[in-house]
């Protein structure tokens, strides 16, 4: 008997039509795995389309011992839900040779879940005319079946399958944690009904996950089952990817005789509840809410996490308490006394803190406003190393009642164009834009001063670097969970992981978030090796660059760092002037074997080429890096890796209280003799429903020391003047 369960899930899709709403109904609530504690290794997946009908997968064995599978809707009545024909398939086949055409289905009995609770209930059944029951608890609750407003977890639970393989496909829960717990209903190479499972390590709001697969074994269907017969086989692993508008599932089988590697192309034909899958274009990573900034699961996160739970408490700071959470190295430098003194002055200035302005989220350093219950601000920098996991530097300072800001008062009544000739005024070489970014994602300048004038960088060039990373992820060279080694050989002065020890294991997302965050310089040494240099060369253009030539060959930081000072002046110019083939022959014969600046290298000061021989561009290429970026399929893990990346840090306090969005990249060039002699700042800014303002400033001064405050005071002034456009 053929019969279409496919048509059965869009039939039941489309009565629903658009009506969506966002709280988890009664009985959709009851969505989730449940099992009999005494059939440990079989189950029920209950997956509610509304508040009347549900999916149900029950995952169990026959008579035998050989796995199968049943599927059907069921329709609610009270706490019972009636699944009047359990469906069996027959005819499918492992891998390529799967033929949609070939699948039989047969009903095989029928199904009554009665709910007594919220976490109990009772499973009756015939099948092929044998009746039998189960006491069921629940094992899992996915995040649409739990209370309204888990933002942060993507609503991406429900059946998903590939429409060239209809007659197998995959069930998911997405958990409030984030995890991935997931169901394969498939068939072996010979034909036989197959499933497997598998729950993620991390949140799927990261992207895409590695799963290991399991199949249990050995059960018995009916009064016979015994979960001690149950074992557990590793089958394979799976690459997972759901994003709204397709997903993807790419299985690599370590049981050859049973299964075969094969990528599946992947559409949501239900889900759970009335809640539309959703991938927004558009994602605050830190939202206010209810006075406060959610703080990240990470090191430095943790720490402060701590910090202001002290503020809330009275328990004494013991010495065990302390060195928990103190780096050795802070201690020697300070002590046990000192830390305790900082902490009862903290707790007693700022009572029942609550974190409200994030400037850097990162797992090495947190900074920004957090506020007491007496509405004191107090600007904060806490930094924790990661091998340790423990803090190495805690400073706060007294912000004021909500009225502080980095805008001087010279500079807080002026206007646009005032402001763009204030900012002019404080370096010989300036360049600004103030641009929008429209509808056919093109930027618009508003105000500029030298927009198209190729300046000197500094960090800003790690944006492209950005891009190279997502663009292997794109084509699966790399994956933003992938985890590699802190290579020694490419560990840099400049940020937090220079300090760190060699062989310690990152992944690419924690290295992009660092390299843009905090501009840690041997995240983005690793990063240009792990992308390829050739891979960026490629991009630069794409990414808004109208004179891509001026970065390529792309130079890393110790590589750009080697010309400064590795070389006499006259051969680090004829590199900078040389032709793309001098250029590479160079940097492959001559630069490269010099290896890290950290251990190789110097003598040499060539002051000169911070402004003229270092990454250069011009406002409008940096205007044009980040509207590309923004093109990225929302859901896809280039998308999220950027928005975590780039929203990681935003230079300065009071800005993301005025957007949905806000983008960062900055840097500076500072000479030993002459100071800072290279200051950038680029912002995108975003408020849902509106186009983006980019705002981009350049200061290179030659010879002579920039003042960053004066810079900071003029752009602040620039951030509040872009909100009210």
């Amino acid at each position: 008997m053929r019969k279409s369960f496919l048509n059965l899930f869009i039939a039941a899709y489309l009565i629903l039509g658009s009506a969506w709403c966002s709280v988890a109904a009664a009985d959709v609530g009851r969505s989730g795995s449940w099992f009999d504690p005494t059939h440990n290794g079989e189950g029920f997946i209950v997956q509610f389309i509304d508040d009347s009908r549900a999916v149900i997968y029950w995952f169990t064995y026959d008579e035998a011992g050989a796995q199968r599978w049943f599927t059907g809707m069921g329709e609610a009545n009270g706490n019972e839900l009636y699944i009047a024909e359990l469906l069996i398939t027959d005819g499918g086949v492992h891998g390529p040779a799967f033929d949609p055409n070939q699948i039989v289905r047969t009903p095989i009995g029928e199904l009554t879940l009665t709910f007594n609770s919220d976490s109990a209930a009772l499973a009756e059944y015939m099948i092929n005319g044998v009746a039998g029951q189960q006491n069921l608890q629940r094992l899992t609750r996915p995040v649409e079946a739990g209370p309204a407003g888990a933002v942060s977890v993507p609503h991406k639970s429900g059946s998903w399958f590939d429409p060239t393989h209809n007659g197998e496909g995959f069930v998911v829960e997405v958990l409030p944690d984030g995890r991935l717990l997931a169901y394969w209903f498939t068939y072996d190479l010979s034909g036989r009904q197959a499933w497997m499972m598998a729950l993620s390590e991390r949140s799927v709001a990261q992207g895409s996950t590695q799963l290991d697969l399991l199949q249990p074994v050995g059960g018995r269907f009916g009064p016979d089952f015994d979960p001690d017969d149950v074992t557990r086989e590793p089958v394979g692993t799976a690459r997972v990817g759901l994003a709204c508008n397709g997903g993807f599932q790419d299985f690599t089988s370590t049981d050859p005789a049973d299964f075969v590697d094969i990528r599946f192309g992947l559409q949501r034909i239900v889900g759970i509840g009335q809640v539309a899958c959703n991938d927004p274009a558009l994602t605050n990573l830190y939202p206010l809410v209810d006075g406060e900034v959610a703080i990240p699961d990470h090191a430095a996160g943790r720490h402060l996490r701590w910090l202001l739970d002290q503020t809330a408490g009275a328990s004494a700071f013991t010495d065990a308490m302390i060195m928990e959470h103190f780096s050795d190295q802070w201690l020697a430098q300070n002590s046990i006394e000192a830390a305790r003194a900082l902490l009862e002055d903290i707790r007693s200035t700022y009572p029942g803190a609550r974190l409200t302005d994030p400037v850097a989220m990162t797992s090495t350093s947190m900074t920004g406003i957090f506020t007491a219950t007496t509405g004191l601000d107090a600007f904060f920098v806490l930094n924790s190393n990661l091998a340790e996991g423990k803090i190495t530097g805690l400073n706060v300072y007294n912000y004021g009642y909500g009225t502080a800001s980095v805008v001087s008062a010279s500079d807080a009544m002026l206007d646009l164009e005032q402001a763009a000739d204030r900012f002019t005024s404080l370096s010989a070489q300036p360049s600004l834009l103030l641009a929008r970014i429209n509808a056919a994602n093109q930027c618009e300048p508003l105000v500029t001063r030298n927009a198209d004038v190729l300046r000197s960088i500094a960090s800003v060039f790690k944006i492209w670097i950005l891009a190279g990373v997502v663009d292997a992820l794109e084509d699966e060279s790399l994956f933003h969970d992938q985890v590699v080694l802190l290579d020694g050989a490419k560990q840099v002065n400049g940020g937090p992981l220079n300090a760190e020890p060699a062989g310690m294991e990152m992944t690419i997302d924690e290295l992009s978030t660092l390299m843009l965050g905090v501009s840690d310089n041997t995240a983005t040494d690793m990063l240009l090796g792990l992308a390829g240099r050739g891979r960026i060369d490629g991009l630069h253009a794409e990414y808004g660059h109208q004179t891509p030539e001026i970065l390529a060959p792309q130079l890393g930081i110790s590589e750009q760092f080697h010309l400064f000072f590795s070389f006499p002046e006259s051969e680090a110019l004829d590199y900078v002037t040389g032709t793309e083939a001098f250029q590479q022959d160079f940097l492959t014969n001559r630069i490269v074997p010099l290896g890290s600046r950290a251990t190789g290298g110097g003598g040499y000061n060539n002051e000169s080429l911070f402004i003229d021989g270092a990454w250069q561009a011009s406002p409008m290429d940096i205007c044009g890096a980040f509207a590309r970026h923004r093109l990225h399929p929302p859901g896809s893990d280039a998308a999220l890796l950027v928005e975590r990346a780039l929203q990681a840090g935003v230079a300065q306090p009071n800005v993301r209280e005025n957007w949905d969005r806000v983008w960062y990249k900055g840097g500076s060039l500072t000479s030993g003799a002459n100071g800072t002699l290279v200051l950038t700042h680029a912002f995108m800014l975003e408020k849902e429903g509106e186009q983006p303002i980019v705002l981009v400033g350049l200061s290179n001064n030659p010879g002579s020391d920039i003042d960053p405050f004066a810079i900071q005071s003029i752009l602040g002034r620039f951030l509040e003047l872009a909100a009210e456009l």
